[in-house]
């Protein structure tokens, strides 16, 4: 579903008045970048089938849990040791989860995405019905962004949906979650890994981070019970006593009234059955699916394992 040419073309100047009426940016600002924004109608396509929607966890695992990417994370982690400890030391995040998420993501910022994010939220904005209001959020946090870190809006790249930088925060994320790792200033997540690693950390602790527990454990159980207590949704509906009552087989050092789910996902030859903590879940914050916080700890772990 796609807005037409005049709706499209009223949104455009709605969005131009908020920006200079509310927002107060300069009007010759805005009508300069507004003359050069174009209109990419391929992305309502993409966003309509993403990946997470449209690909078995076999294949999505296969993305990501590569021999390439693992290799690429062992030097990754080698080079910037130092900078990983102290990220995990100051707000509690695992080296392993850091290096899942950068691995994930954009491949340690390999892979930071070919749109102009203004093109791309513009776009989103006044073309994709569904999700306008929030795009909308996000083509103004960008204008924001763009002045506080002083970045030419013209120069920055993206994903189809605005994700920025080698963690691919969209711009509200960037404001919000961002920090700045070596104290010069101002907060690069494109080019600067202090910035970048250190911003995912405080990421993952302001969503709710509890160190030193576990995220996932595999579980052998009956299909029975998979069916009845499999994660729908992104909060845990049941805690480790409860599942451990009906008969789940696992074993964690969480205490018994924690949360925790039963994740069930359809393998090659079989189902496979893991056990989500919260923290499992506040991994999910970064990306509300589950194949992607399931590739995030096995990517990191598989690259620790070589490493060791």
């Amino acid at each position: 579903v796609a807005w037409g040419n005049e709706t499209r073309q009223a949104n455009t100047e709605k969005l131009m008045d908020e920006l200079i009426m509310e927002h107060g940016f300069d009007e010759l600002y805005i009508k300069s970048i507004f003359t050069k924004i174009n209109y990419l109608p391929n992305l309502i396509d993409s966003i309509s089938k993403p990946a997470e929607k449209t690909k078995t966890w076999p294949e999505y695992r296969a993305i990501f849990i590569t021999p390439v990417r693992i290799a690429a994370g062992v030097v990754f982690a080698t080079k910037h040791q130092a900078l990983l400890n102290r990220a995990s030391k100051e707000t509690g995040i695992p080296v392993a989860v850091l290096l899942g998420i950068l691995g994930v993501e954009t491949s340690f910022g390999r892979i930071l995405g070919r749109y102009k994010v203004i093109d791309s939220l513009y776009t989103l904005t006044v073309g994709y019905p569904p999700r306008s209001a929030f795009f909308r959020q996000e083509l103004i946090n960008l204008f924001y962004l763009v002045r506080e870190q002083n970045i030419d809006i013209q120069t920055v790249k993206g994903s189809y949906a605005g994700a920025m930088g080698a963690p691919q925060f969209i711009a509200s994320s960037y404001r919000t979650f961002a920090v700045d790792g070596d104290s010069d200033g101002l907060i690069d997540l494109f080019d600067n890994w202090d910035d970048i690693v250190m911003s995912v950390a405080n990421y993952l602790k302001v969503n709710g981070w509890h160190n030193q527990e576990d995220i996932l454990v595999t579980a052998s159980l009956a299909d029975s019970l998979i069916s009845e207590y499999a994660s729908k949704g992104w909060k845990p509906k049941f805690t480790i006593a409860e599942l451990k009552k009906a008969g789940v087989n696992f074993s964690t050092t969480i205490s018994e009234e924690s949360p925790a789910q039963i994740i069930e996902l359809e393998g090659n030859d079989a189902k496979e059955a893991y056990i989500g903590f919260h923290n499992f879940f506040v991994i999910t914050t970064y990306n509300r699916n589950v194949m992607y916080a399931l590739s995030v700890y096995l990517l990191g772990q598989n690259i620790e394992s070589a490493i060791n």
